[in-house]
């Protein structure tokens, strides 16, 4: 089917992406907000507002307890205010805004004067009154809700679909590749790279995505005796599942066949176990990459932002409806739970990658709140007000410049993959 000559599928790629990335982040939003809010809740601190979105609201109710709901106009974020904050980025009030904005009153006389005009009742639910832990327990909650929600989604699909695994068995070598001229054969069992145990064929894809290059130590079980082999991989031009060019470290081995896959469907503690291993293992695949990239042993033009995002909502969306997928082509509803499944999975990684950027040492972040309040902790006293005000600014110049950076990756990558 096509309209005015074009597919109907290439038609509706940009509404459906569109439509997919912000229902996304506005899943993850929420969770990560509502960790602020119940946090905050519980340690008796009065949350004035919770938005989804940021600009006029679109949508708004009161609550109970004097908390305005909002979802405003622009979907791209979202926050909590809490009673004594100038804004959205929990910042302490100015005086006259003469003074900079803070995320803590930098000395007892300022501390005085704000109260000064404040009930007692409205300093015992004033954020910014509150003893430093539990303003650190507060900020923390937004990132953790985060991996809770990560390692909640992980745990019901281990629970209710299962999880495959292969066995770390070298199934086949390709030609003139790293692994070849190495010396790999196929039949070979892994078992350990850089001294790290190989359970499943999985952690040797992991292993050698965030190699840098750099060459592995392998130890290999060959007809009942282990040998030592010495790799590196080499960067290769792929294509991913979605169909999109990818840069990548490869080793040339291929997985093994049907007979070592092995297939378990866990009950629920074991699958929040599993959950919480699959939320260390992106954290540790995210460290490691972001690492290499600094030391300039990874390719920062893999760094993706908000298309990228958008991109692979709707490319996840859609992933179960590809015929070339399947043997033979099922029914509407096994492809609209596959393509569930890979949006709901695509969720969890975000949620993750979403709590690990807000940890970032980077004032504005909550990383940055956290910092702040870890000083007050062992200094006794909270930073100056000056040296705060700095530290947001710079830390609004180095988000602005990550966006600009990881947006024009997405574009030319985009391009990239359309051309």
């Amino acid at each position: 089917m096509s309209l005015a000559g074009i597919p109907l599928e290439a038609v509706l790629v940009l509404p459906i992406s569109i439509i997919a990335f912000l229902f996304l982040l506005m899943i993850i939003v929420f969770f990560h907000e509502y960790g602020h809010f119940s946090v905050a809740r519980l340690l008796g601190v009065r949350v004035d507002v919770f938005s989804i979105g940021f600009g006029k609201p679109i949508l708004r109710w009161m609550d109970k307890k004097g908390t305005e709901w909002r979802i405003s106009l622009l979907p791209l974020g979202g926050y909590v205010k809490f009673f004594g904050d100038l804004n959205a980025a929990s910042q302490a009030p100015a005086e006259a805004a003469q003074k900079p904005v803070t995320t803590q009153f930098p000395g007892p006389n300022e501390a005085k004067e704000i109260a000064g005009g404040m009930t007692a009742e409205e300093r015992k639910v004033c954020f910014h009154f509150k003893p430093v832990w539990r303003r650190a327990a507060i900020v923390a909650a937004g990132p953790i809700a985060n991996f809770v929600l990560a390692v909640v989604i992980f745990a019901l699909l281990f629970m209710t679909l299962g999880r495959g695994s292969l066995e770390p068995v070298v199934g086949g070598v390709s030609e003139d590749s790293p692994a070849a001229m190495a010396g790999f054969e196929a039949g070979d069992r892994i078992v350990s790279a850089d001294g790290r145990k190989i359970e499943k064929f999985g952690d040797l894809y992991d292993t050698v995505l965030v190699s840098g290059g750099n060459e592995i130590r392998f130890e290999v079980e060959r007809e009942g005796s282990i040998q030592t082999i010495n790799v590196a991989p080499r960067r290769i031009e792929d294509i991913d599942r979605y169909g999109n060019k990818v840069s990548r470290w490869q080793l040339g081995i291929a997985p093994p066949g049907e007979e070592y896959y092995t297939y378990e469907k866990s009950g629920p503690l074991k699958s929040i176990a599993m959950g919480v291993q699959e939320l260390g293992r992106i954290l540790q695949l995210t460290i490691q990459f972001l690492g290499k990239v600094i030391l300039g042993k990874e390719d920062a033009s893999q760094l993706g932002g908000p298309v990228k995002m958008a991109q692979y909502a709707g490319q996840s969306v859609m992933s179960g409806f590809d015929d070339s997928s399947y043997r033979e082509p099922p029914s509407f509803l096994v492809k609209l739970r596959a393509s569930l499944v890979d949006f709901i999975f695509l969720a969890a990684v975000v949620s993750v990658s979403i709590g690990f950027l807000n940890l970032l040492p980077v004032p504005v972040l909550d990383g940055g709140h956290l910092l702040y309040y870890a000083y007050e902790a062992v200094a006794g006293r909270p930073l100056g007000a000056r040296a705060q005000a700095i530290g947001f600014k710079m830390g609004i110049v180095m988000l602005a410049s990550l966006m600009i950076f990881v947006t024009w990756n997405d574009i030319n990558n985009l391009l990239s993959t359309i051309s």
